[in-house]
């Protein structure tokens, strides 16, 4: 049998073996950290408010005048605030008559989920403006899908009575699938 005296000793305490393995694992430890950080609600509220601010126009609203003038003027700001408005009206023949008043006085906005309602509209020509504008924007990849877009599109197949329409509808709802 050998003797105990034959075996290697070990030159590093267990204490300093945990150290040097607790050292080597801060790079992993960092990216956990990140990795929880962008996973956690607070992150996502700020990432959230954030594409909201520069997709909807709202920073316009929140800079200070003479910038808002060399950026767009009031037009800008009156426009947001009619269409806030506008999809604020919850019953769908306000809706239609309020949309009717705003596509007068405004052009169409690259807005998705007013879009998506302005589908239902009885005005075969509303109909026909907002779905070439969801063509468009998804044409750009600038389109998000509002949860119900497909549902709405699936409709103005079935109850459009314009062929090109209901063709139209059916090719962006296979697209956007």
């Amino acid at each position: 049998m050998p003797d105990d005296d034959d075996k290697p000793k070990r030159t590093k305490s267990w204490r300093e073996i945990d150290k040097q393995r607790d050292r080597g694992g801060s790079a992993r430890k960092s990216e956990r950290e990140s990795e929880r950080f962008q996973s956690s609600t607070k992150y996502t509220q700020y990432k959230t408010n954030l594409e909201r601010l520069f997709s909807q126009g709202v920073a316009s609203s929140a800079l200070p005048e003479h910038l808002r003038e060399k950026l767009g003027g009031e037009d800008d700001t009156e426009r947001d605030e009619a269409r806030k408005k506008l999809y604020a009206v919850e019953d769908p023949k306000a809706f239609h008559a309020a949309a009717t008043e705003f596509l007068k006085k405004y052009p169409l906005p690259d807005d998705a989920r007013l879009l998506d309602r302005l589908l239902g509209h009885p005005d075969d020509g509303i109909i026909d403006r907002a779905l070439t504008r969801l063509e468009e924007m998804h044409r750009a990849g600038t389109l998000k899908v509002p949860p119900a877009l497909s549902q709405r599109l699936a409709s103005v197949e079935i109850e459009s009575g314009d062929p090109a329409l209901r063709r139209r509808a059916a090719e962006l709802r296979k697209a956007i699938r």
